[in-house]
């Protein structure tokens, strides 16, 4: 009886999450599990429906954080949609309670953005490991601008700080740096990262055709990848795409030998914000007799969305690992979930790994 209680009680559990950086991305995750919440039955779109007892209607979002003064001292329910997030929406979100505080710009704007992107806020900075605690969070997403590092390295201590887990979106790298995932393991909390996965963009599609093709004993020749978007992140591109094209690039070297050739990666900022991103790929390959053999393929989608589509698996993963006591078990599930991890490996492995981690079998 007493376990039946406390199975009770776990499944009743919401898992607090703050936001770092409320872009387009942060629109699509809050409106995401705002829409799995309100159809409680629909599995469509999700990869793990239960995640052992969580299922994404469990995910509470408590804080936000910004420096934009269109998003700041509003609820973060109202600040997703202001500012320069344009991705599509999916529902009407809930309103959630959480505010959306000041946090200091550090790195994580390039002066490019000021003025148009960004307006920045003159409201006082507010003390973020404070917020955190106040709002009892369990998890602290990190969804600033790419290759924001000083600012990443801030959140990443305030979380601690604040006794967070941390779940690190983008490229800087922090768990797949061994001196970090300790400091989160010696306070029995989870450290997941770097830059998430979609779930199936341009990278994803590219590490599925490099893996079948090895298995088939074709030998790569070439292969670019060419990225087409219009939000605010595409244009911080434009200025900092290095730490994109390192992760993008090192997501593919799973499977490439010596003598395969280096895949390049572009982007391209677009102009008329849109959340919609083309991505073109061509990949040359040599078959049987040394024959080239081209392979062409075409991504449209709601970039942001479908970068929330992994998310959700991530917050309820580090939450499930932090219950079963299992924050070493961290690396494991990166590779499922990120581009960049300490343990890379095939997909196809790393779902097998994922699931057997999560307790689900296959």
């Amino acid at each position: 009886m007493e376990r039946v209680l406390i199975l009770l009680n776990l499944t009743m559990k919401k898992i607090n999450v703050a936001i770092a950086g409320i872009w387009s991305f942060a629109k699509a995750l809050v409106e995401g599990v705002s829409f799995y919440t309100k159809n409680p039955n629909e599995t469509v779109g999700l990869m793990n429906p239960l995640i052992w007892n969580y299922r994404v209607e469990d995910i509470n979002f408590v804080a936000g954080f910004d420096v934009d003064e269109r998003k700041v001292g509003k609820k973060l329910s109202e600040a997703i949609s202001m500012g320069a997030n344009v991705t599509k929406e999916i529902t009407k979100p809930i309103e959630y309670e959480g505010l959306v505080y000041r946090w200091p710009t550090f790195d994580g704007i390039v002066d490019q953005m000021k003025g148009t992107f960004v307006h920045e806020s003159n409201l006082p900075v507010a003390d973020v490991s404070k917020m955190l605690k106040d709002n009892h969070t369990d998890i602290l997403i990190n969804l600033i601008p790419s290759w924001s590092n000083q600012a990443t390295y801030f959140y990443a201590q305030s979380a601690l700080e604040a006794w967070c887990s941390f779940i690190n979106l983008i490229p800087t790298p922090l768990a797949t740096l061994p001196e970090w995932r300790k400091k989160f393991e010696k306070k029995w909390l989870v450290l997941l990262g770097d830059d998430n996965k979609s779930q199936l963009g341009a990278t994803m599609l590219n590490r599925l055709i490099l893996e079948f093709l090895k298995i088939r004993g074709i030998k790569l020749t070439k292969s670019d990848q060419e990225n087409r978007g219009s939000n605010a992140d595409h244009f911080n591109l434009l200025y900092r795409a290095e730490s994109k094209e390192k992760s993008k690039r090192e997501a593919l070297s799973t499977f490439l030998e010596k003598d395969d050739a280096k895949p390049t990666v572009k982007f391209f900022y677009e102009g008329n914000p849109s959340g919609h991103k083309l991505v073109k790929l061509f990949i040359e390959w040599e078959m049987f007799g040394r024959v080239p053999i081209v392979i062409n393929a075409t991504i449209e989608d709601e970039i942001s969305i479908n970068g929330a589509g992994t998310a959700v698996d991530a917050i309820r993963t580090a939450q499930l690992l932090v219950d079963e006591g299992k924050q070493k078990d961290a690396p494991k599930v990166c590779s499922f979930l990120m581009k960049s991890s300490s343990k890379p490996m095939s997909d196809s492995k790393a779902y097998k790994v994922f699931k057997k981690t999560i307790g689900q079998n296959l």
